[in-house]
């Protein structure tokens, strides 16, 4: 690897130091390297990535790098991150191991690792759309807009009913996505290598129901209606980032994405050895 574009949340005097910081330690070793700051209020454009760009480098948290993937899904090109946040269980990199690992991508020696999307969109009562395709890294979240409102969720998979429940909302996540909400809401952790879709609810009004594992092909619709006379007050949040509110009798449809997303992975770490390292028991 020769070309990168590095990516960032932010672009603070400290961060902007520690970018070309980077910048020249990539010349100095013979490759190139370009910076943009993903910016809040662009959330929803992609960020356009040069020809002949072949690693993305994020400069972040887990949050950052998430991001990055999304703005960058068209570009197909693969990620890496640095980690500046808290668990950083996407990144593999700090600011003390960084220089050796860009000098193992300038020589290639590397591995590229390929995992599932979902996708997205929501659909009015009457089948109009409320918005396109949306991708998303982690996950698809239903839940109350103000967070103390319980929700009425209608879900069938493949046009057929799966489960009627009232409760906070649901969790519809993709394997990498599993050591996200998902797992604080006492979903299970799955191999993020693996294909297929997480479904578990959030404090649902019915005893002993718990997470589903569906298989990747699976077309999923969940429609909120209110209950009672209350007034709906709901939302569909793709990776936490993108917010749709969402009326009486709307349909949030999920299903796998066509696009993946790449991880460059330089440490022979597994995916066992990764928990055991990252989340503490």
């Amino acid at each position: 690897m020769k070309n990168f574009l590095i990516l960032t949340k932010e672009d603070s005097p400290r961060m902007e130091s520690f970018i070309r910081e980077i910048i020249t330690f990539l010349n100095d070793n013979g490759a190139k390297g370009q910076s943009a700051v993903l910016r809040k209020e662009d959330a929803s454009r992609p960020i356009e990535v040069f020809d002949g760009c072949e690693c993305i480098i994020t400069v972040g948290g887990d949050g950052t790098m998430i991001r990055a993937a999304v703005r960058t899904v068209e570009a197909q090109v693969p990620l890496i991150g640095i980690n500046k946040g808290h668990l950083g269980y996407l990144c593999d990199l700090d600011q003390t191991s960084y220089r050796e690992a860009l000098k193992r991508l300038i020589e290639g020696d590397y591995d590229v690792e390929e995992r599932m999307l979902l996708e997205g969109r929501v659909v009015s009562e009457d089948g109009s759309p409320k918005s396109g395709s949306i991708v998303a890294v982690n996950d698809i979240v239903i839940t109350s807009h103000n967070g103390l409102q319980v929700v009425h969720l209608s879900v069938d998979v493949n046009g057929e009913r799966l489960t009627s429940f009232n409760g906070d909302g649901i969790i519809f996540a993709t394997p990498t996505g599993s050591t996200a909400y998902n797992l604080s809401t006492g979903g299970p952790i799955v191999d993020p290598k693996t294909s297929l879709i997480l479904m578990t609810p959030l404090n649902a009004h019915v005893v002993g129901m718990r997470s589903i594992v569906l298989d990747d092909t699976a077309m999923i619709s969940a429609r909120v209606t209110r209950r009672n006379q209350d007034e709906l007050n709901a939302a569909a949040a793709f990776d936490g980032t993108t917010s749709i509110m969402l009326k009486d009798g709307d349909m949030v449809q999920v299903k796998r994405s066509g696009k993946t997303v790449k991880f460059v992975r330089l440490s022979r770490i597994n995916f066992l050895d990764r928990i055991r390292s990252k989340l503490p028991y």
